[in-house]
């Protein structure tokens, strides 16, 4: 549990998370998109990691008759996901320990870019996963090895490893995805760390050692000759509900 209170703080202090989180709407935007297209009338609707509510709101006025529930690990973002769409139910909950009463079922779950944080990706989505009605869907969005490309290469060109997270290869994942790459530019490798900060996402990873002043400017330099490009790997993961088992007679 200290991995999911570290997550929490750093989003929690994420004040200026909507003026940086120019892809993570972007994604929103896509994975909306499948949702509409998915949805049966009067769903029941889990979102796991709402943050300030992209997801909610570019899905919300699409659906007939929803009933919505936004859950957060970090109760700040809740609040503000809240804030911006009064009516909608919200719930502080660690999405990859969902403490739903038993009886919950929910005829989808959707998720942008926020199960990457779990510390067991598919023992997550899998219990996620058992929280679907019969005929559920659970859609969500990740991100994968490609993310952040450029920025590691500059790193390995000067000898050293970047302390932004690691993500999986998507034949890792372990379900057929579908996959798009995003860009966002930056003005200078601090303006992308900055970015970085303000999305929550700026903590090293457990392990990364402090990289010198002297390398750190050169490796700015590399990303900054580059474009200072922040690339986005997205995989969109689609799991049905688990089948019921056969009753023997």
């Amino acid at each position: 549990m200290a991995d999911a209170a570290r997550i929490a703080r750093a989003f929690d202090a994420a004040a200026a998370y909507d003026v940086h989180a120019v892809v993570q709407r972007q994604v929103a935007d896509w994975l909306a998109d499948r949702i509409v297209a998915v949805a049966l009338p009067a769903p029941r609707v889990l979102e796991v990691g709402c943050g300030t509510g992209f997801l909610t709101g570019a899905t919300l006025p699409r659906l007939a008759q929803p009933d919505w529930l936004m859950t957060d690990i970090a109760p700040a973002m809740l609040a503000r996901g809240m804030a911006a769409h009064p009516g909608v139910r919200g719930r502080v909950m660690d999405g990859e320990r969902p403490d739903l009463p038993d009886e919950a079922a929910f005829d989808l779950i959707v998720s942008s870019l926020a199960v990457q944080w779990f510390g067991d990706l598919a023992a997550g989505l899998r219990r996620l996963a058992g929280l679907l009605a019969p005929g559920g869907r659970l859609l969500v969005t990740t991100l994968t090895q490609g993310t952040f490309a450029a920025w590691h290469d500059a790193h390995r060109a000067e000898g050293f490893a970047a302390g932004s997270p690691l993500y999986p290869p998507v034949e890792a994942l372990g379900w057929p995805v579908e996959t798009r790459a995003f860009e966002q530019r930056h003005a200078s490798a601090a303006d992308f760390m900055r970015a970085l900060r303000a999305i929550g996402a700026g903590t090293p990873r457990k392990g990364h050692r402090p990289i010198p002043p002297g390398a750190m400017r050169r490796i700015a330099r590399r990303f900054e000759t580059g474009g200072a490009v922040a690339n986005y790997e997205v995989a969109l993961i689609d799991i049905p509900a688990p089948r019921p088992p056969l009753r023997s007679c």
